[in-house]
């Protein structure tokens, strides 16, 4: 009993210190000043002027200001509560597959500092396709600007946080850091970990502290609980067809031989 308990904690015991580290982090956003999110606010400013080729300069108390397109970056659009998800689902849905406590150290280091850049990136991606496209998508498909700012968010923010699960998943695979049978997610079930994570930081928890008293959560949450929906019902769609590239010999109930057979045909 004693050891499984020691295996538990030492399993579970840097998905509670992330958990930890994004709660600390979402306590200090949450009251937290342009001055003191520069950190984060001035790369993507400076990100987002590469891509649409304009000019942001810092306005104390606001952010960063484009006065050409008429764009502020402020606390709100730092991409903090993008980088917490990121962040926690690297460390809860990768950690296990690395043996030893330095590793695990190194990798929730590493996973700080992926989640920042990505969160970098990502954010600028966002706030440069909404300049580029929403003033368009109002005109001719009749939306407001919020409303293409809101839906091209979302879709950026799953498409970025599934494609860098899904890379450094690959990337770890290709490296021997595979996931080990009742001690590491699989690759599917790391992609509906960081869905799981996305949901909770932007839905529950702000419907835990009251936020459902506002139309404009109702507003947010529906087009966010529609495409994690229908992303988790395609990851289960694909996590349950067997599957072969030619280099992997998948053992399915029907055909039980199969491996035997094409590790006998490979050697």
């Amino acid at each position: 009993m004693k050891a499984r308990l020691q295996q538990l904690a030492e399993r579970h015991a840097f998905a509670v210190v992330a958990l930890a580290l994004a709660g600390l982090l979402k306590r200090f956003y949450s009251g937290a000043s342009p001055e003191a999110l520069r950190w984060i606010l001035l790369p993507t400013s400076w990100l987002t002027s590469l891509g649409v080729d304009t000019e942001f300069a810092f306005r104390a108390g606001e952010g960063y200001l484009s006065r050409e397109e008429s764009v502020l970056i402020s606390p709100a659009c730092a991409g903090v509560n993008f980088l917490m998800v990121a962040f926690v689902s690297l460390v809860v849905g990768f950690s296990a597959r690395f043996a030893t406590l330095p590793k695990r150290s190194v990798w929730l280091i590493s996973s700080a500092v992926i989640a920042y850049l990505t969160t970098l990136l990502v954010n600028a991606l966002r706030i440069s396709l909404s300049i580029a496209l929403a003033h368009l998508a109002t005109r001719y498909l009749g939306l407001t600007f919020q409303s293409v700012h809101r839906l091209l968010g979302i879709f950026v923010y799953l498409t970025g946080l599934l494609g860098l699960c899904l890379t450094l998943e690959l990337w770890l695979s290709s490296r021997g850091w595979l996931a080990g049978v009742g001690a590491a997610f699989g690759k599917s079930q790391v992609l509906l970990l960081a869905l799981g994570c996305y949901a909770g930081v932007t839905l529950l928890i702000p419907l835990l502290r009251g936020a459902g008293k506002s139309p404009e959560y109702w507003t947010h949450a529906a087009p966010v609980s529609v495409l994690v929906v229908v992303s988790a019902a395609l990851l289960f769609a694909v996590g349950r067809r067997n599957w072969d590239d030619g280099r992997h010999a998948i053992r399915s109930p029907e055909h039980p031989e199969r491996v035997a057979s094409e590790q006998g045909a490979g050697g």
